[in-house]
């Protein structure tokens, strides 16, 4: 684990990156540049589609080409993106920029865990790992929006400079050595797991297994997704401020790094299938509690819920994926961040469309805990048997 720091710290880096760009966009394009909610909602779907495509051709890049090329010629990429952005962020260049970051950030993210995989067959820790460090990146970017931000986008686009920088020069000097590890790995053996704890899993996902899992993501991120877009205006519209908005997701980032810590130290192969139903519901549980009231300590404790649901679904998922397709990690696990990726999109918009047609939060609320727990049924039913039956 130890020769995993700089993978790990790569994904910080990119994460950071990400974290910083993401959020600003809204307020960027409609406060700054003076676009319209349609107009900004065109850009911002350009942009999740091609997150959506970079991160599966990230994968499939990873699994025919050498990791080293595709990952520095991607960060060389972000590289230029950036300095371009730095110099040009009007109403022409701006999009521009953004589409490209989306499309080469979604292939960096899948190159990223794609190498997890292939270094880490059987023993989900490394995966808990990496998901702390992405979230230390995400703690670490939102929070530097308020420093870096007042009114002209050059310091943020020179953190991002910063970032990728230090990310190629990171991935050149010990990519050769990961390609090396991973060669040498096969799914009975790895260099930190002993057969005794990590037992090996045989064959492979089903088609309809995998699609009930890929599809288990879509659907979780669409529910996920209303706490990073409408809770903020249902919290508003119950006159608690956005203060106590940011202060709930800087409590989210700082529990996940805890709650990942831990997992990282018991996560195990055989409990995976436990862990991803665990999680669903704890997800759902967070949306059961904001239908009962409001107030702020209902608020903390849903996002608690939905914390420890983030943390122990969203490693597991490739994690668990991972341990059935041996030899094709960069195309399943960019269908993981592809799937993800287009819940993260859907879900603002569909939550705005329930709000839109039936004006009330709490059946959005509902909805989402229903969704949550149909998936969290349709993975016990069509997915747990399948893997008992393989082991």
């Amino acid at each position: 684990m130890r020769k995993m720091w700089p993978l790990l710290l790569l994904g910080f880096l990119v994460n950071t990156a990400y974290s910083v760009m993401w959020p600003l966009t809204t307020i960027y394009l409609h406060g700054d540049l003076h676009l319209n909610l349609v107009q900004s909602g065109l850009i911002l779907a350009a942009y999740s589609d091609c997150n959506v495509l970079g991160g599966y051709l990230g994968g499939v890049l990873t699994d025919h080409y050498s990791a080293r090329t595709v990952g520095v010629g991607m960060l060389v990429g972000l590289i230029i993106d950036a300095v371009i952005g730095f110099f040009w962020n009007g109403i022409i260049a701006y999009p521009i920029v953004l589409v490209v970051f989306g499309l080469l950030t979604g292939g960096m993210l899948t190159l990223i865990t794609a190498m997890t995989a292939q270094l880490s067959h059987l023993d989900g820790r490394l995966f808990n790992l990496l998901y702390i460090f992405i979230n230390v990146g995400l703690v670490v970017g939102t929070a530097s929006i308020g420093v870096l931000y007042h009114n002209s986008l050059k310091p943020i686009f020179g953190l991002l400079l910063s970032c990728y920088v230090l990310a190629a020069i990171l991935w050149s000097w010990r990519a050769g050595s990961f390609e090396k590890q991973s060669a040498g790995q096969t799914p009975r053996q790895t260099a930190t797991t002993d057969e005794t704890t990590q037992p090996t899993m045989g064959g492979r996902l089903s088609r309809t297994s995998l699609v009930i899992i890929l599809l288990s993501l879509v659907f979780m991120w669409i529910t996920y997704a209303q706490w990073m877009s409408n809770v903020s205006v249902y919290i508003q519209n119950e006159g608690l401020g956005i203060k106590l908005y940011s202060t709930l997701w800087v409590y989210n980032g700082v529990l996940l790094i805890v709650v990942q810590a831990l997992m990282a130290k018991v996560s195990h192969s055989r409990v995976l299938p436990w862990q991803i139903l665990g999680g669903l519901v704890a997800i759902g549980s967070s949306f059961l509690l904001l239908t009962s009231e409001s107030g702020v300590v209902v608020l903390f404790a849903a996002m608690t819920l939905l914390t420890i649901g983030e943390a122990v679904y969203v490693p597991g998922v490739p994690a668990l994926i991972n341990l059935y397709t041996v030899g094709n990690e960069g195309k399943y696990q960019g269908l993981v961040n592809a799937f993800s990726s287009l819940g993260k999109a859907l879900g603002p918009v569909l939550g705005g469309m329930v709000i839109a047609h039936l004006g009330s939060f709490h059946l959005l609320f509902w909805f989402c805990a229903i969704v949550d727990a149909v998936i969290a049924l349709g993975f016990l039913v069509g997915v747990v048997p399948a893997l008992k039956r393989q082991s």
